[in-house]
């Protein structure tokens, strides 16, 4: 093994994903003794350093967004986290084998999702013996495989002592270390579950519930904002905003909706900072509600309820193509296509899932994904799955 690496280009040791451009069959056993391997093949371990973009920690999100490109549901009892010695298995593991190579494994990896389908704000990281903040798993991802996180979240009650104290240790330990965050990103939007109440009361007349549900929703997001203040004036964090398109007829959920709900957040935001934000120009609502295409929302997942019957039968056609083709192509033909066209995700379990933008749908701002299990498991010790992730279509 020692020798071929030597004879290996030093072009080919510092690229992206330099596992998937050597002859493995050369490096023998090189994953033996390294426990996260643990019946795991080299050519495996290959597909997954290429465009690995997502290490779910959680699972499952209790915010129910009615508009939820991954049609998110609770966690299930129990499942909620990834073990944390888990998390450690796997960072050290991909340490070790980098380690071992002389070549980082990780290498053309830009940044690193810890979520697929929940809110990591809400609850701390089981471990044996004891519970693990999101910070300490933040911090432990950058110092062990050098990749930056992206933490995207949909604010917090703001009652929780946790979520609130857990919040404040990430904003500061990305101002003290910028480089172990990508970014935060935060969602705001007018289809949280809690503004799906207000508008149900509204419509029964129920102003006074309607205005409470409303004023929880607009209270959790301004705090939010406050919490994560700091990193908006270094561009560290960011503001998700979304909404349906115009066309689609929903006056509750479109432009103007939004629009109104932000200036309410922005109101308090410089109420609780006793500040007028002028500094930040990033978060004023003239700049962050003026109409852009990645505002609007797709139809995907239980964002189909916001458009029109013709283009939901229309895009679900194109699946059922799509889910034809992939059932045409040949188990190496499939192999290649989640290769070099999808980007690898490992869940709490330890099993690895392959996502792909569909090619057979219209979108407007971002691709449909399809989810697609790719059939390998990491030796995790807590094997129990957490439930599927969602994809518009089967394709397995």
């Amino acid at each position: 093994m020692n020798s071929y690496l030597n004879h290996i280009p030093t072009n080919i040791k510092n690229s992206a994903y330099p596992l998937t451009k050597i002859d493995l069959k050369q490096l023998g056993g090189f994953q033996k003794e390294i426990s996260l391997f643990d019946g795991v093949n080299p050519e495996d371990i290959a597909f997954l350093t290429k465009r690995f973009e997502t290490l779910n920690l959680f699972r499952g999100c209790r915010v129910n967004c009615s508009h939820c490109l991954k049609d998110a549901k609770p966690p299930l009892k129990g499942r909620e986290t990834i073990l944390y010695e888990d998390l450690t298995r796997f960072l050290d593991g991909f340490k070790a084998l980098s380690e071992r190579l002389g070549i980082n494994v990780l290498q053309g990896n830009k940044y690193l999702n810890i979520i697929d389908d929940a809110n990591p704000s809400d609850i701390p990281i089981e471990g044996k013996s004891r519970k693990h903040t999101v910070t300490e798993a933040i911090r432990d991802i950058y110092d062990k495989i050098r990749i930056p996180v992206l933490f995207v979240t949909s604010g917090w009650n703001t009652v929780s002592k946790y979520a609130q104290n857990s919040s404040e240790e990430l904003a500061c330990m990305i101002e003290k270390n910028p480089d172990a965050v990508k970014s935060v990103d935060i969602s705001i939007n007018p289809f949280a579950g809690i503004m799906d109440k207000s508008r149900e009361a509204l419509k029964k007349n129920d102003l006074a519930k309607a205005g409470f549900f409303r004023e929880i929703y607009t209270s959790r997001m301004a705090n939010t904002l406050k919490t994560f203040l700091k990193l908006f004036e270094t561009g560290k964090a960011k503001i998700i905003y979304r909404h349906a398109p115009d066309s689609a007829g929903n006056e509750a959920v479109n432009a103007l909706a939004a629009k109104k709900l932000y200036e309410e957040i922005y109101a308090k935001l410089k109420k609780m900072t006793g500040s007028s934000l002028e500094e930040i120009s990033y978060l004023k609502p003239e700049n962050l509600t003026k109409f852009d295409k990645s505002h609007l929302i797709e139809s995907s997942g239980r964002g189909r309820r916001y458009f029109p019957q013709d283009k939901n039968l229309k895009e679900q056609a194109g699946l059922i193509d799509e889910a034809l083709d992939w059932q045409m192509m040949s188990p190496q033909e499939r192999r290649k296509t989640l290769l070099d066209c999808s980007v690898k995700c490992v869940d709490i379990d330890g099993s690895v899932y392959a996502t792909m933008p569909s090619v057979r749908t219209e979108n407007i701002s971002a691709p449909i994904e399809l989810t697609v299990p790719a059939g390998i498991q990491l030796n995790y010790t807590n094997k129990t799955p957490a439930g599927k992730v969602f994809s518009d279509i089967e394709l397995d």
